[in-house]
């Protein structure tokens, strides 16, 4: 039995996502009893709003005005953003580098090809090398994106995995590791980027990590930021359609050297419990014993909180989900330690 048949009050918006878009012939009897309101509302906060239109159809409900003002204007960011991504890229090929793509429109055009300005973004990711960091900025500058530091870091090659580019055209996060979280774990980059293929976008050369490390990157993301964003769920519900023969064993693998299973497996009970996702056997054979743990998340990841938000715009909550997705009481410790050092420096930078 799936998990999501022992916790069935999922709250509008997962009632509805659960069925897009394999399922949506039903959204015909379910919209009557949805609250319209609150689905409005929360497509809205998660970034799915456009994908909630599309699958509703020419389906009328009173809030439906609402809906679609907001999907467009997910359509014209999308569509702003993807201009950035090809400037971005044309810009480091000038400057002789191949980024690898991360998230954003190359991943939207990916999963969802038919409709990719659907899927929302609020910036460009890339990785690079760490020398390369130089070169990134110089190609950056004419584009009028210039270093932003957070007041939070210390030092950011240390504490973080990203430097942030900002400036009118939107926001640029250029990672030079692929991430550091839950205390401080960390992927084994050269392995990454050595399992990374060759692909294009729009007939540039970029480069993408493989689906085993994809998947696994945009789960440990999406939990990082305690699923804030409902859209990186449906990212992996599509992802896993497309890529139906992961290899799970070496996925659980670099999870745990990563220090990022926990996160990991959190991840995959939401998708199946609150989703309708069926989790390949495969996967939890590759984690024995976290099932019992699912039973104990579905208590703290409640379809109310995620649908509200509550958990990740909470600073204490944020942090204390967080600190329940980490791996070890090694990083929980680091964890505690860089939380409290980013309080404090957040605390004097303030004026």
């Amino acid at each position: 039995m799936a998990l999501g048949a022992e916790y069935p009050n999922r709250g509008s918006l997962f009632e509805v996502l659960a069925r897009i878009p394999h399922r949506t012939a039903e959204l015909r009897d379910l919209l009557p009893t949805l609250d319209g309101p609150a689905l409005v509302d929360a497509a809205s906060r998660h970034g799915v709003s456009a994908w909630v239109a599309d699958a509703l159809g020419d389906l009328s409900f009173p809030e439906q005005p609402r809906l679609l003002s907001d999907a467009r204007a997910t359509v014209v960011s999308a569509h702003k953003l993807k201009r950035l991504t090809l400037s971005v890229f044309d810009a480091l090929h000038g400057a002789g580098i191949v980024p690898l793509a991360l998230k954003g429109t190359v991943l939207a055009h990916r999963l969802y090809p038919s409709n990719p300005r659907c899927r929302p973004s609020s910036d460009v990711d890339v990785l690079v090398l760490p020398e390369e960091l130089d070169r990134v900025a110089t190609a950056l500058a004419p584009l009028q994106l210039n270093r932003w530091v957070d007041p939070s870091l210390g030092d950011v090659f240390a504490d973080h995995h990203h430097l942030s580019f900002s400036g009118p055209p939107g926001l640029v996060e250029v990672h030079f590791r692929l991430i550091s979280t839950f205390g401080r774990g960390l992927f084994d980059d050269a392995a990454i980027r050595a399992r990374a293929r060759d692909a294009t976008f729009e007939k540039r050369p970029i480069r993408l990590l493989s689906p085993e490390d994809e998947f696994l990157y945009l789960a440990t993301h999406a939990a990082n930021h305690v699923f804030l964003r409902l859209a990186w769920l449906v990212d992996l519900q599509q992802f896993l359609r497309l890529h139906p023969t992961l290899d799970w064993p070496a996925m659980a693998a670099r999870a745990h050297d990563a220090g990022f299973t926990q996160a990991l497996t959190v991840t995959l009970h939401l998708l199946e419990r609150l989703l309708d996702v069926p989790v390949p056997e495969a996967a939890w054979q590759a984690f024995p014993g976290r099932r019992l743990r699912g039973h104990l998340d579905a208590r703290l990841f409640t379809a109310g909180l995620l649908e509200g938000a509550s958990l990740s715009t909470h600073r204490l909550g944020n942090f204390a989900a967080r600190l329940w997705l980490v791996d070890t009481p090694r990083h929980g410790v680091r964890h505690v330690i860089d939380g409290v050092k980013r309080y404090a420096r957040r605390a004097l930078a303030r004026p």
